[in-house]
C-alpha cells in the first residue's frame, strides 16, 4: 500500500474502506487478531483524514474569529476527555477485580484519543502565526498534560497503574508538551 504521507485522498479512503470491510468479514469469521489490526489500520486512515481537513480549514479560514471558533471546538473536545479521566478513575475506585480493570481500559482508550486529539492540535500551534491562537492552543496542551500527571499520580495513591497513561505523558514530553 501507498505511504499514508504520501497518499492521494481517494487512496486514504480506498484504504479506510477495504480496512473495514475486511475487518468485518474476519469478525464474522472469528479471526478477531485480524479483525483488530485491521480496525487499527482504518483509525490510522480516519485519523489522517482528520489531519488533512483539519490543516485544510485552518489554512482556508477566513478570519482569525474563525480560526479561534475551530480551536475552541477542539479544545472542548480535549477537555471532555480530560475531565473523562477522573470520571473513569473515579468509577474504577469504587471496583474490584475484572470489573476495575475494564474500567482502567476504557480509561486508557481515552488518553490514546486525547493523545490522537493532540496530535491534530500541534502543527496548529507549531505553524500558526497567529499569537492568541497559539496561547489559547498553549493553555490548553498545559492543561491536559497537567490532567495525565495528576491521574498518573492518583492511580499511584490509589495502588492502581496505567501504562498506557506513562506512554502518552512520554510521548507528550517527546512532543515538547510540558
Amino acid at each position: 500500500m501507498e505511504d499514508i504521507e504520501g497518499a492521494s485522498t481517494k487512496a486514504l479512503l480506498d484504504r479506510f474502506k477495504h480496512a473495514v470491510g475486511r475487518a468485518d468479514e474476519c469478525l464474522t469469521n472469528e479471526e478477531y487478531q485480524q479483525a483488530m489490526a485491521l480496525y487499527f489500520d482504518a483509525s490510522q486512515s480516519a485519523d489522517e483524514m482528520t489531519q488533512r481537513f483539519l490543516s485544510l480549514l485552518i489554512k482556508t479560514a477566513p478570519s482569525t474569529a474563525h480560526k479561534t471558533l475551530l480551536v475552541e471546538v477542539l479544545s472542548w473536545r480535549l477537555r471532555y476527555f480530560t475531565a473523562q479521566y477522573d470520571y473513569h478513575l473515579a468509577v474504577a475506585q469504587t471496583l474490584s477485580g475484572l470489573p476495575r480493570e475494564e474500567w482502567i481500559a476504557r480509561l486508557e482508550t481515552i488518553l490514546v484519543l486525547s493523545q490522537s486529539l493532540v496530535d491534530m492540535i500541534l502543527p496548529i500551534y507549531r505553524q500558526d502565526p497567529d499569537p492568541a491562537i497559539r496561547e489559547r492552543i498553549k493553555d490548553l496542551l498545559d492543561d491536559w498534560i497537567a490532567g495525565i500527571r495528576n491521574l498518573i499520580l492518583n492511580l499511584r495513591s490509589w495502588g492502581m497503574a496505567s501504562a498506557q497513561a506513562a506512554r502518552v505523558l512520554e510521548w507528550a514530553m517527546d512532543n515538547g508538551i510540558e
